[in-house]
C-alpha cells in the first residue's frame, strides 16, 4: 500500500491525531510540516518523532489570510506540496453541545473559525496551491467528528456536519485534477481534546460497542489507507470510526 502524496502539511500537529499521523507518514518516508499556534507544543512533537523529515511551523488556522503563506513556507521546507491533513480542532471546556442556551457567541465565533473557517480556506487554498505548482497526485484528508452523526445543536456538531458535506462537493469538483479528497469522523479518541474524560486509553468506555477508547494510530492506519492508492475508490467520503458509538445516529 503506497501513500500517493509524499510532502504532506498537518495542521494541528503537535498533538493527538495530527502527531500520531505524523509518525505514521514519516514511517513511509514521507516529509511533513506541523502547523499548529503552540511553538512549544510543537517543538516537543518534533523531539518526540526524531526524524530529519519532520518540519514545523506556527500559525492559527483561522487566519484565513494567512494561509497561502502558510502553504508556501511548508512546501519550501518540504521541497514542495501535495497533501494537506486537516486536523486542527478545538471542543471549548464549556461546550456541551446539547443545550445552546449554554453556549457564548464568543464560543461560537472561536470554534466555528478554527474548525470550519479555517479548514475550508485550508482545504480551498491547498487545492489551488497544488494544482498552481503542476502535482498530478495530491490529497487532502479532513478530520471531523462523529458528533457529525449526533443530535448536536452546539457549535461543535455543526462544524463537523459541514465539513462532512464540504469534503463531499469539493472531492467531487477536483477528483478529474488528481486531487482525492476524503474525511474521517472519529469518535472518542485518547488525545487530549477530551483529558476531561479520558485520563487512560486503555480504561473501558462503555459507549463504544468496542468498549473502549479509540487510538490515535488506529486513526493514523485509517489515514494511511485513504490517502493511499487502494483509498483513491473512497473519494468525497468521510469513514466514521467511532468504534460502534451508541449515541450515533447516522
Amino acid at each position: 500500500m503506497r501513500i500517493r502524496c509524499s510532502r504532506v502539511l498537518i495542521t494541528g500537529g503537535g498533538s493527538g491525531i495530527g502527531k500520531a499521523v505524523a509518525r505514521r507518514f514519516l514511517a513511509d518516508g514521507l516529509k511533513v510540516t506541523l502547523l499548529g499556534r503552540h511553538q512549544e507544543k510543537l517543538d516537543a512533537a518534533r523531539t518526540e518523532l526524531n526524524n530529519e523529515n519532520v518540519f514545523t511551523l506556527q500559525g492559527d488556522v483561522s487566519k484565513v489570510k494567512e494561509i497561502p503563506g502558510y502553504l508556501e513556507a511548508a512546501a519550501n521546507m518540504m521541497g514542495g506540496l501535495d497533501g494537506l491533513v486537516n486536523n486542527a480542532g478545538i471542543l471549548l471546556p464549556s461546550e456541551r453541545g446539547w443545550e445552546p442556551w449554554d453556549i457564548t457567541e464568543q464560543e461560537w465565533d472561536q470554534m466555528i473559525g478554527i474548525n470550519l473557517k479555517g479548514a475550508f480556506f485550508f482545504m480551498r487554498d491547498a487545492v489551488d496551491f497544488m494544482l498552481a505548482s503542476g502535482v498530478k497526485r495530491g490529497n487532502v484528508l479532513n478530520i471531523s467528528s462523529n458528533a457529525s452523526c449526533m443530535d448536536i445543536t452546539g457549535p461543535y456538531g455543526v462544524s463537523k456536519f459541514s465539513l462532512l458535506k464540504l469534503t463531499r462537493a469539493l472531492a467531487k469538483r477536483f477528483a478529474p485534477s488528481g486531487i482525492i479528497i476524503n474525511g474521517i469522523a472519529p469518535g472518542a479518541t485518547a488525545t487530549p481534546i477530551i483529558r476531561h474524560y479520558c485520563r487512560d486509553e486503555n480504561a473501558p468506555y462503555a459507549r463504544h460497542a468496542i468498549g473502549r477508547f479509540i487510538k490515535p494510530g488506529e486513526i493514523a492506519e485509517l489515514a494511511a489507507y485513504l490517502m493511499s492508492d487502494f483509498g483513491e475508490i473512497i473519494c468525497g467520503h468521510t469513514v466514521v470510526a467511532d468504534g460502534g458509538d451508541q449515541s450515533a445516529i447516522l
